[in-house]
């Protein structure tokens, strides 16, 4: 994981602002693991970034977003020293193609909308998935952890997040890219679409999911504390060490 401190400070200071602005409960927190992978999810504002940034992604961020995210001011340039990679959706941009694999190469997260765009039309159905993901997951052969929306995030309303076991893909890595693609990525979509029914099944007992929910966040916590304490020692590990000749004198 990447020492981006300017990330850090960031997440720090809206995270208090943006969880009372826009509440997401985040069900399965506690199954969240930071690292090499493809997180996608469904997408229907400019917010939907906003609680990976506050509540999941702690020390790397790296986000595949259209190129005129960039250009508003001062968000812009923010949002390119947080790691978002920006993309030209028009052509093939070979640049954020490279960069993303260079992220996922290093071991790092990458998060992607598969649907490439946002879903205005006031329907939960999702738009097509295109095939970058699939593209991505198999050529550097890392997992794809789906999570799923269940409504836009909007002001003082709350909105669920679900976020689903991670999907390895191995039984694809020997056949040709061409041709297995499009199965992933139908597949991807299958299964997002199952999360929205389990999302709603979750959501039709209020008292078993505050219940779950609970005990999710004990566990979550716990995990939190030690990731922490592995982070600090890996920091510790990697600083340069002080010549001991440099030391005497």
């Amino acid at each position: 994981m990447e020492n981006n401190r300017f990330y850090r400070v960031i997440r720090k200071i809206i995270r208090p602002i943006t969880n009372f602005l826009w509440p997401v409960t985040i069900i399965n927190k506690n199954k969240f693991e930071e690292g090499k992978g493809i997180y996608v999810c469904n997408h229907f504002s400019l917010l939907d970034p906003v609680p990976f940034v506050t509540e999941l992604f702690d020390y790397d961020f790296n986000a595949l977003m259209k190129e005129e995210s960039i250009h508003i001011p001062v968000l812009g340039k923010i949002l390119l020293k947080i790691g978002v990679i920006p993309i030209q959706r028009e052509e093939t941009d070979l640049r954020a193609i490279k960069k993303c694999m260079s992220v996922l190469k290093n071991d790092g997260p990458l998060i992607v909308f598969p649907e490439g765009t946002r879903n205005k039309s006031g329907s939960r159905e999702m738009l097509d998935f295109k095939d970058g993901v699939a593209m991505f997951a198999l050529k550097t052969k890392s997992p794809i952890i789906p999570m799923v929306y269940y409504k836009p995030i909007k002001t003082f309303r709350r909105t669920y997040l679900l976020i689903g076991d991670p999907i390895d893909l191995s039984e694809y890595y020997d056949g040709n890219l061409k041709d297995v693609r499009g199965a992933v990525t139908g597949n991807l979509k299958a299964q997002m679409h199952n999360m929205q029914i389990e999302l709603d099944n979750l959501l039709a007992d209020k008292k078993a999911l505050k219940k779950m929910l609970k005990a999710q966040k004990v566990e979550y916590k716990q995990k939190s504390k030690q990731k922490k304490l592995e982070y600090k020692n890996k920091l510790m590990l990697e600083a340069p060490k002080t010549d001991n000749k440099e030391k005497s004198e």
